[in-house]
């Protein structure tokens, strides 16, 4: 490939001789100092350099295309690709370096070379111009160098920067400065076109779904804590489905990265999570992901063979404490984790920061500690580790408030974890063994971005004493040791690419570890433990080789496919299972009726009478009994028989019937005539050639059921006329012969024309393949017996409906339990005829009927939609991109009329329950001008029951952002709530709260995870007691906030601090008396836990995680 200076990777732009840095130009001469200073250090080991003198002679005699003599490097030959006169264009000249073996070099060779490319004057070697490059020279790019060198004018001018030309006197010298790269990865400048992980790395990656990266990279590396993926094998899900099973879900996706052979998909995973397409676009929290599918991992591993794995395998355990320095007491509380957060800032490595982690912070003076029974004492208080688990997951808390920006940014600081570690100084004393806990490092992962957004992958070490990889989504490679630990410290890059000029701002590195994986030493043999075939349930091996059979199937079916071709038979039986235009269901999504007609797969090369034969074998009647006629599309694009297929046909090819009959269709489409009685007392199984007989075929119309349906065909004289046929067609259906019926012709769609009975049927126009259909003419009393909802009395009445027909999908905007259906309507249908049509089905009142139109990208909510009698469907339903063109509406069955809502507000009140979760969404309309005192009395009087033993009062309140915004006061108007931005909540007022005593305080609770900015779940007010000792305050937060005793242990408590990015003040000791704490009227107290409601939340990422159970 020759490459332009333009294209990536080219080179810097053109360079003179004069070296403004250097005060003595520099020679081309002194290959060594020449060399270092415009090649800049990579950072890659250099296994050859030399440089390359090619003198030349006369310029202006040279060819289009010269080569200089091949020259050796790393084993390697090469030459220099001149073209005086430019390549492609004319302007410059074109200067490349090329690799001189490709006749002898193996398959799939590659060299990864350095080089620069010198023109200089031949008599004063510091007069030059070069650019330089990197390039990775394989089969398909085997030359590489600079399109546009320089300009061809400008030769053998002398410059102002240049005081020579660079050719003089017809001559010049081109120099090659090439060092060879050692490649100790395989894919050093790879552009991995055709790249194939498994036949490199014996590994496969994990596709990214949009967002999901971050899910990948810790896929990757439970999938290499082998012990763990044990465990979830072991878990039973013989009888369960994929995409409602997690567990087995994560045992196909663990089982196909084992055997898979090409990168494997995880929406089948997230589609067990219960997540929709937005999710796989959201980008969330590694830690916050592993947290919550552990959990529900947990609750799925009891009672079977793996209950427990998890906990040991990633449980530790920490205590903390608060000990006096004089007199002899001590209160600690020991927690489990599973992951420990590490500070990044203030600190240069993982030592440093578990140094920081268990320091001990002096209480004294004003802020002594006050112990049980010996008042007010100097003491100690810190963390001190219990035990670290066999797996390890350390994470570096790299996101924190910056207060220049207000608000959250990444930390970039350079920040060292070693390869292996001893953690036993950081063990509580009397665990210690001395014989040390020393840690190796087996994962990496990675974020590359800043706080808003970015890319995650993992560097893994699958094997103790084995290679790096990395887990780039669907791409795995080698790495290096550098690359998992230098280059993803963080902080100013090494100096890579030469000096950097005076006054450049140097910028960290984006690229980081977010999250470290270390395994302990002497667990590493279990844990590593290889994974074998009898280690994965059988129902899974046979369950997925039959799937992947399938797919080899089907994959071979589709490289055949050019070999064969589809013809589609149809016969009076798809007629008359068909229900629409037409004879039979032409949709490009079969339905998988009879309508559909039959498929038969057949060879291109076939013959025309080897098809029939297995058609007549198909169909089980002698050949003379059926006959195959052509099918047409028609001017009116209509599908129709046209002509019988002559016998001429019988030994041409099936590809060559194709091009003869229907060369613009892919599909062949016969129709097949199947006779059961000879033709009127002939011999002939069908009319003879040359008789004026016409095909037609017949459909008979039922207003009472209405129902169209096709009957069969009939053959009709052209000179005969159209009432002649009245008699039979009555037959057909089982009527009397001599009732009264009206005929009508099927012509296209939008065409249908009543028949005039004395008219014949070649005066009617009437050909082969054409359709009339009949029905009763009914009397003025049946037409009145007809159902008036959706009911059509005629023919073109039903036609009519059948071509404005539309399939409506309804789906509840809010209530998510309630039903999803499909009804069939009418493009003409107005607001309050599809209102009707569903009250129907939901069995409600229309007038309650709510509709919402759907966003036509994502299909989620969008704007709610006015009741009006102008309005039609067809303007209510937009179809959904990339989902069949389904057209879908959002609806809601409301408490009153649409019509109330104009005088009326709406207002959703969040009813709160036990535990504080939302017990009931009741939506209520209540008059503007009613106040909120109205409102809680309409709430006791019809929606709630307050409990006895309790306050008779209720507390309405809006939360925005998750934390409580506004309480209101009975007097205030209903007007003043925000339907908008706020969640209304209302709850009965606990009964402690009229029962406080001075010192006690009413404070807000809210819930957070991580950083105090990223809330989640009900915020509510809590009574801190005066006296109260914090261990009995923490029962009654978790009592009032309805957090399970499993969960709780997990929580902690924090003293938040009012404003937009505040640092919170974790609550350790359990004689802590928090009315005597400073918490001012604004602070907060946080409870820092994983969100698992699934709701929204603003923060770092928009919505938080959410796995169904």
């Amino acid at each position: 490939m020759m490459m332009n200076d333009s294209e990536e990777g080219a080179a810097v732009d053109n360079h003179m001789a004069v070296d403004e840095e250097q005060t003595q130009p520099l020679s081309v001469r002194n290959e060594y100092q020449f060399a270092n200073r415009i090649l800049p250090d990579l950072g890659y080991d250099v296994e050859d350099s030399q440089t390359f003198l090619w003198e030349i002679q006369s310029w202006r005699e040279l060819g289009k295309r010269v080569n200089s003599p091949a020259f050796e490097v790393g084993g390697h030959n090469w030459k220099i690709l001149l073209f005086p006169q430019g390549n492609n264009q004319s302007e410059q000249i074109s200067v490349y370096l090329e690799y001189a073996d490709t006749k002898e070099a193996p398959e799939g060779w590659h060299v990864c070379a350095q080089f620069a490319l010198v023109i200089s004057n031949p008599s004063d070697p510091t007069v030059y111009e070069y650019h330089t490059a990197q390039h990775r020279f394989v089969a398909e790019e085997s030359d590489w160098g600079f399109t546009r060198f320089t300009e061809a004018k400008r030769l053998g001018v002398a410059t102002e920067q240049r005081g020579k030309p660079l050719v003089e006197d017809d001559q010049t010298v081109i120099t090659a400065f090439v060092r060879i790269i050692k490649d100790e990865t395989g894919v050093l400048w790879h552009n991995f076109i055709n790249y194939d992980s498994k036949k490199e790395t014996g590994h496969v990656g994990l596709k990214n779904q949009g967002a999901t990266c971050y899910m990948n990279s810790l896929l990757q590396s439970l999938y290499f804590t082998n012990y763990f993926r044990k465990a979830v094998y072991e878990i039973p899900t013989e009888q369960d489905e994929p995409t409602k099973s997690i567990a087995l879900a994560l045992q196909r996706l663990f089982y196909n990265l084992q055997f898979n052979d090409l990168s494997v998909g995880t929406t089948e995973l997230t589609r067990s999570f219960g997540w929709d397409s937005l999710d796989a676009f959201m980008q969330h929290d590694v830690q916050e992901f592993n947290r919550v599918l552990q959990d529900n991992l947990e609750v799925k591993m009891k009672n079977t063979p793996a209950d427990g794995a998890t906990k040991r395998l990633f449980e530790g355990k920490m205590k903390s404490y608060i000990k006096c320095i004089n007199v002899d007491y001590e209160s600690s509380r020991v927690e489990d984790f599973y992951d420990i957060q590490l500070n990044v800032k203030g600190c240069k490595n993982v030592e440093e920061s578990f140094k920081e982690y268990i320091a001990e912070e002096t209480l004294e003076g004003d802020n002594s500690y006050m112990a049980e029974g010996y008042g007010l004492q100097d003491a100690k208080k810190g963390v001190i580790f219990e035990s670290f688990p066999p797996v390890l997951h350390l994470q570096l808390k790299r996101y924190e408030y910056d207060i220049e920006r207000d608000a959250m940014v990444k930390n970039n600081d350079r920040y060292e974890f070693p390869t292996e570690i001893d953690l036993e100084p950081y063990l509580e004393p009397a665990n210690r063994t001395g014989q040390g806990e020393k840690y190796i490092l087996h994962g990496v992962l990675v974020h590359s971005g800043d706080f808003h957004g970015g890319h995650y992958f993992a560097l893994l070490k699958p094997e103790k004493d084995g290679k790096w990889y990395k887990f780039d989504d669907d791409r795995v490679t080698l790495a290096t040791l550098k690359e998992v630990t230098e280059e993803n410290f963080g902080g100013e890059p090494p100096n890579a690419m030469g000096a950097v000029r005076p006054n450049m701002k140097v910028l960290k590195r984006f690229t980081n570890a977010y999250m470290l994986v270390y395994i302990r030493e002497s667990a590493i043999d279990e844990v590593l433990a290889p994974v074998t075939i009898d280690d994965i349930p059988d129902h899974l091996k046979r369950r997925l080789d039959e799937e992947k059979s399938l797919q080899e199937q089907r994959r071979k079916q589709q490289k055949e496919m050019h070999l064969f071709m589809n013809v589609k038979i149809i016969t009076d039986d798809t007629f008359r299972a068909h229900r629409g235009f037409d004879l039979f269901s032409n949709e490009e999504k079969p339905s998988g009726t009879p309508s559909d007609g039959s498929i038969f797969r057949v060879k291109r090369q076939d013959t025309y009478r080897s098809f029939l034969d297995s058609v007549y074998q198909q169909f089980n009647i002698p050949p003379e009994q059926m006959r195959m006629w052509v099918m047409v599309n028609r001017q009116n694009k209509t599908i129709r028989p046209d002509q019988p297929i002559s016998p001429t046909f019988l030994d041409r090819t099936m590809e060559e019937l194709r091009l003869k009959l229907q060369a613009n269709q892919s599909t062949l489409r016969f129709y097949l005539e199947i006779s059961s009685e000879r033709f009127k007392g002939t011999d002939f199984w069908f009319p003879p050639d040359g008789e004026s007989h016409l095909l037609v075929f017949i459909k008979f119309y039922d207003p009472a059921q209405q129902l169209l349906t096709g009957v069969g065909h009939v053959y009709v004289h052209r000179d005969a006329k159209v009432g002649d046929i009245a008699p039979t067609l009555c037959e057909m259906v089982n009527l009397p012969s001599d009732i009264p019926i009206r005929l009508y012709e099927e012509i296209k769609p939008s065409m249908i024309d009543q028949m005039k009975p004395n008219m014949t049927f070649h005066q009617s126009e009437i050909q082969d393949g054409d359709i009339i259909c009949f029905q009763k003419a009914a009397s003025p009393s049946e037409a009145e017996k007809l159902p008036s909802d959706q009911s059509y009395a005629t023919a073109p009445e039903y036609y009519d409906y059948l071509q404005n027909r539309i399939f409506v999908t309804f789906k509840p905007k809010f209530d998510k339990a309630a039903e999803e259906f499909e009804l069939v309507l009418s493009r003409k249908d107005n607001y309050d005829a599809v209102a009707t049509k569903v009250a129907k089905h939901l069995n409600a009142d229309p007038n309650n009927i709510r509709f919402t139109t759907a966003n036509s990208t994502n299909g989620s909510p969008k704007s709610v939609l006015k009741r009006s009698v102008y309005q039609i469907l067809a303007d209510m339903v937009q179809p959904l991109y990339g989902a069949s063109l389904m057209n879908l509406l959002y609806y809601e069955v409301l408490q009153f009329s649409v019509a109330e809502m104009e005088t009326k507000k709406a207002v959703k009140v969040n009813w709160l329950g036990n535990g504080l979760q939302p017990d009931t969404i009741i939506e209520l309309l209540v008059p503007k001008i009613s106040n909120i005192g109205d409102l809680c009395e309409t709430l006791k009087a019809k929606h709630v029951k307050l409990d006895p033993a309790g306050t008779n009062e209720i507390r309405v309140y809006e939360a925005v952002g998750n934390k409580i915004d506004r309480e209101f006061a009975s007097h205030e108007s209903v007007s003043s709530i925000n339907s908008t931005y706020a969640t209304l909540y209302a709850e009965q007022v606990p009964l402690e709260e009229t029962e406080m005593r001075d010192g006690d305080k009413l404070v807000q609770v809210y819930h957070f995870y991580k950083e105090p900015a990223r809330a989640h779940s009900v915020p509510f007010r809590f009574v801190v007691k005066q006296g109260e000792p914090f261990a009995d305050t923490r029962k009654r937060l978790q009592q009032r906030a309805g957090i399970k005793d499993k969960d709780w242990p997990k929580v902690k408590i924090a003293i938040v601090p009012a404003g937009s990015f505040p640092t919170a003040e974790y609550i350790e000791d359990d004689n802590a008396d928090l009315s005597t704490m400073n918490i001012g009227p604004d602070d907060l107290l946080g409870l820092d836990h994983i969100d698992k409601s699934g709701k929204s939340r603003g923060g770092l990422f928009e919505r938080a995680i959410f796995i169904r159970g």
